[in-house]
C-alpha cells in the first residue's frame, strides 16, 4: 500500500512539473511569434517607433492562421498582459515582468536567446 501511495505521489509531482514546463514553453512560442511579427513590421516600417505600435498593426504580421495577438495565463491561472510595445515582447503581471522560470533568457515565459 505504501509503495502505491509513493508511486502516486511521484507521478503527481512529475505531471505537475511537466504541466508547468508546457505552459512556459507555450507562452515562449507565442512570444516568439509576436517578436517575429514585430521584426517584420519594423522591416516594412523602418522609421516607426515600436513603443507606439497598436495591436491592429501588429496582428497583420502574425503567422498564418493567427487572427489576434495571443492571450496568456500564469502558473496560478492569473491573467497576464502582453507588452508588445518593447522589443522583445514580454509578459507582465500587473506592472511587473512575469517570468517564474529560473533564468530570464531560457525560452520559458520569455523569447529566450
Amino acid at each position: 500500500m505504501a509503495l502505491m501511495l509513493g508511486l502516486s505521489a511521484l507521478i503527481g509531482f512529475g505531471y505537475s512539473s511537466v504541466s508547468e514546463w508546457k505552459k512556459g514553453k507555450d507562452a515562449a512560442l507565442s512570444l516568439q511569434a509576436v517578436y517575429s511579427a514585430q521584426r517584420a513590421y519594423m522591416a516594412d516600417n523602418p522609421t516607426a517607433d515600436i513603443s507606439v505600435i497598436t495591436s491592429a498593426q501588429l496582428t497583420a504580421y502574425l503567422p498564418q492562421g493567427w487572427s489576434a495577438l495571443p492571450t496568456f495565463t500564469g502558473l496560478q491561472a492569473e491573467a497576464l498582459t502582453l507588452n508588445f510595445t518593447t522589443m522583445p515582447p514580454s509578459l507582465l503581471s500587473g506592472s511587473t515582468p512575469y517570468d517564474p522560470s529560473p533564468r530570464t533568457n531560457d525560452g520559458l515565459w520569455d523569447v529566450g536567446e
